[in-house]
């Protein structure tokens, strides 16, 4: 009971009460305290100027690091376009030096090369065409050759010839381009081109007029017979007209004379 009557009587520690007492007649915190804070804060204050000051001039003057760099890169790029001039110019004096060695000859001559270079699968060939996939059918029918619903290499002959017919400018089987040599066999049960078996679906791709192609297909010989095929024999026929087809070049281009023989 003393003790709590001694807390309600005095709550401070007599520390604190003492302290407060020097305070109050003191008149406030210390005059050394007083100067010493106004002297942090000027010192603070000068510091914070000369950083403002330090970077004001840093942007002023410049990175030398960063401003070589910029005066290289401004360097690189004049000389690149100074190059492309040159290169342009060296490419316009060598047409008109072909076209006054040559003349039109050499423009037909050269132009005569590429189109033998497709014809012969020698080169790749990129652009418009169509697609057709075919597949052997679900159920066989029962028979032997096409009357089984499979897929034979007479069936892929008849549509790259149909497509050749139809104007294609290059043709591929399941990415084997094919030439006016190439030859498309079986061996059992297989299919082969240039002695290659392939996998079903196969994939014949044509590059050709997009619009032209399978109209022309349709209406041949080659169309009747793919209708047949899906109708009578359940094979899987799609045809898919695509903007923009790559097909290599042949693996093997073969040249022969004009008495035949080959190179």
């Amino acid at each position: 009971m003393t003790l709590l009557v001694e807390l309600l009587e005095r709550p401070l520690d007599p520390g604190y009460a003492a302290a407060a007492a020097r305070r109050a007649a003191g008149g406030g915190p210390a005059r050394g305290s007083r100067w010493l804070s106004v002297l942090l804060a000027a010192l603070i204050g000068l510091l914070l100027t000369l950083a403002a000051l330090r970077v004001h001039a840093a942007e002023q003057v410049g990175d030398p690091a960063r401003t070589d760099l910029v005066a290289r890169v401004e360097a690189g790029t004049v000389a690149a376009d100074d190059l492309a001039g040159r290169a342009e110019a060296l490419r316009a004096d060598n047409a008109r030096l072909e076209q006054k060695l040559g003349g039109a000859q050499a423009a037909a001559d050269s132009a005569r090369a590429d189109a033998l270079a497709v014809a012969a699968g020698a080169v790749a060939v990129e652009g418009p065409g169509l697609v057709i996939t075919l597949d052997d059918a679900a159920e066989p029918s029962g028979g032997a050759g096409t009357q089984t619903g499979r897929v034979v290499d007479r069936d892929l002959q008849l549509v790259v010839n149909g497509l050749w017919a139809a104007g294609a400018e290059a043709v591929a089987v399941n990415g084997q381009r094919l030439t006016s040599l190439s030859a498309i066999r079986a061996a059992g049960n297989a299919v082969l081109v240039d002695y290659r078996p392939l996998s079903r679906p196969y994939r014949i791709s044509a590059v050709g007029d997009p619009a032209r192609l399978p109209t022309q297909l349709a209406t041949s010989v080659a169309g009747r017979y793919l209708a047949a095929l899906q109708n009578n024999y359940g094979i899987s026929v799609t045809q898919e007209s695509v903007e923009d087809l790559r097909l290599p070049a042949a693996a093997r281009v073969e040249l022969r004379d004009v008495d035949g023989a080959g190179r």
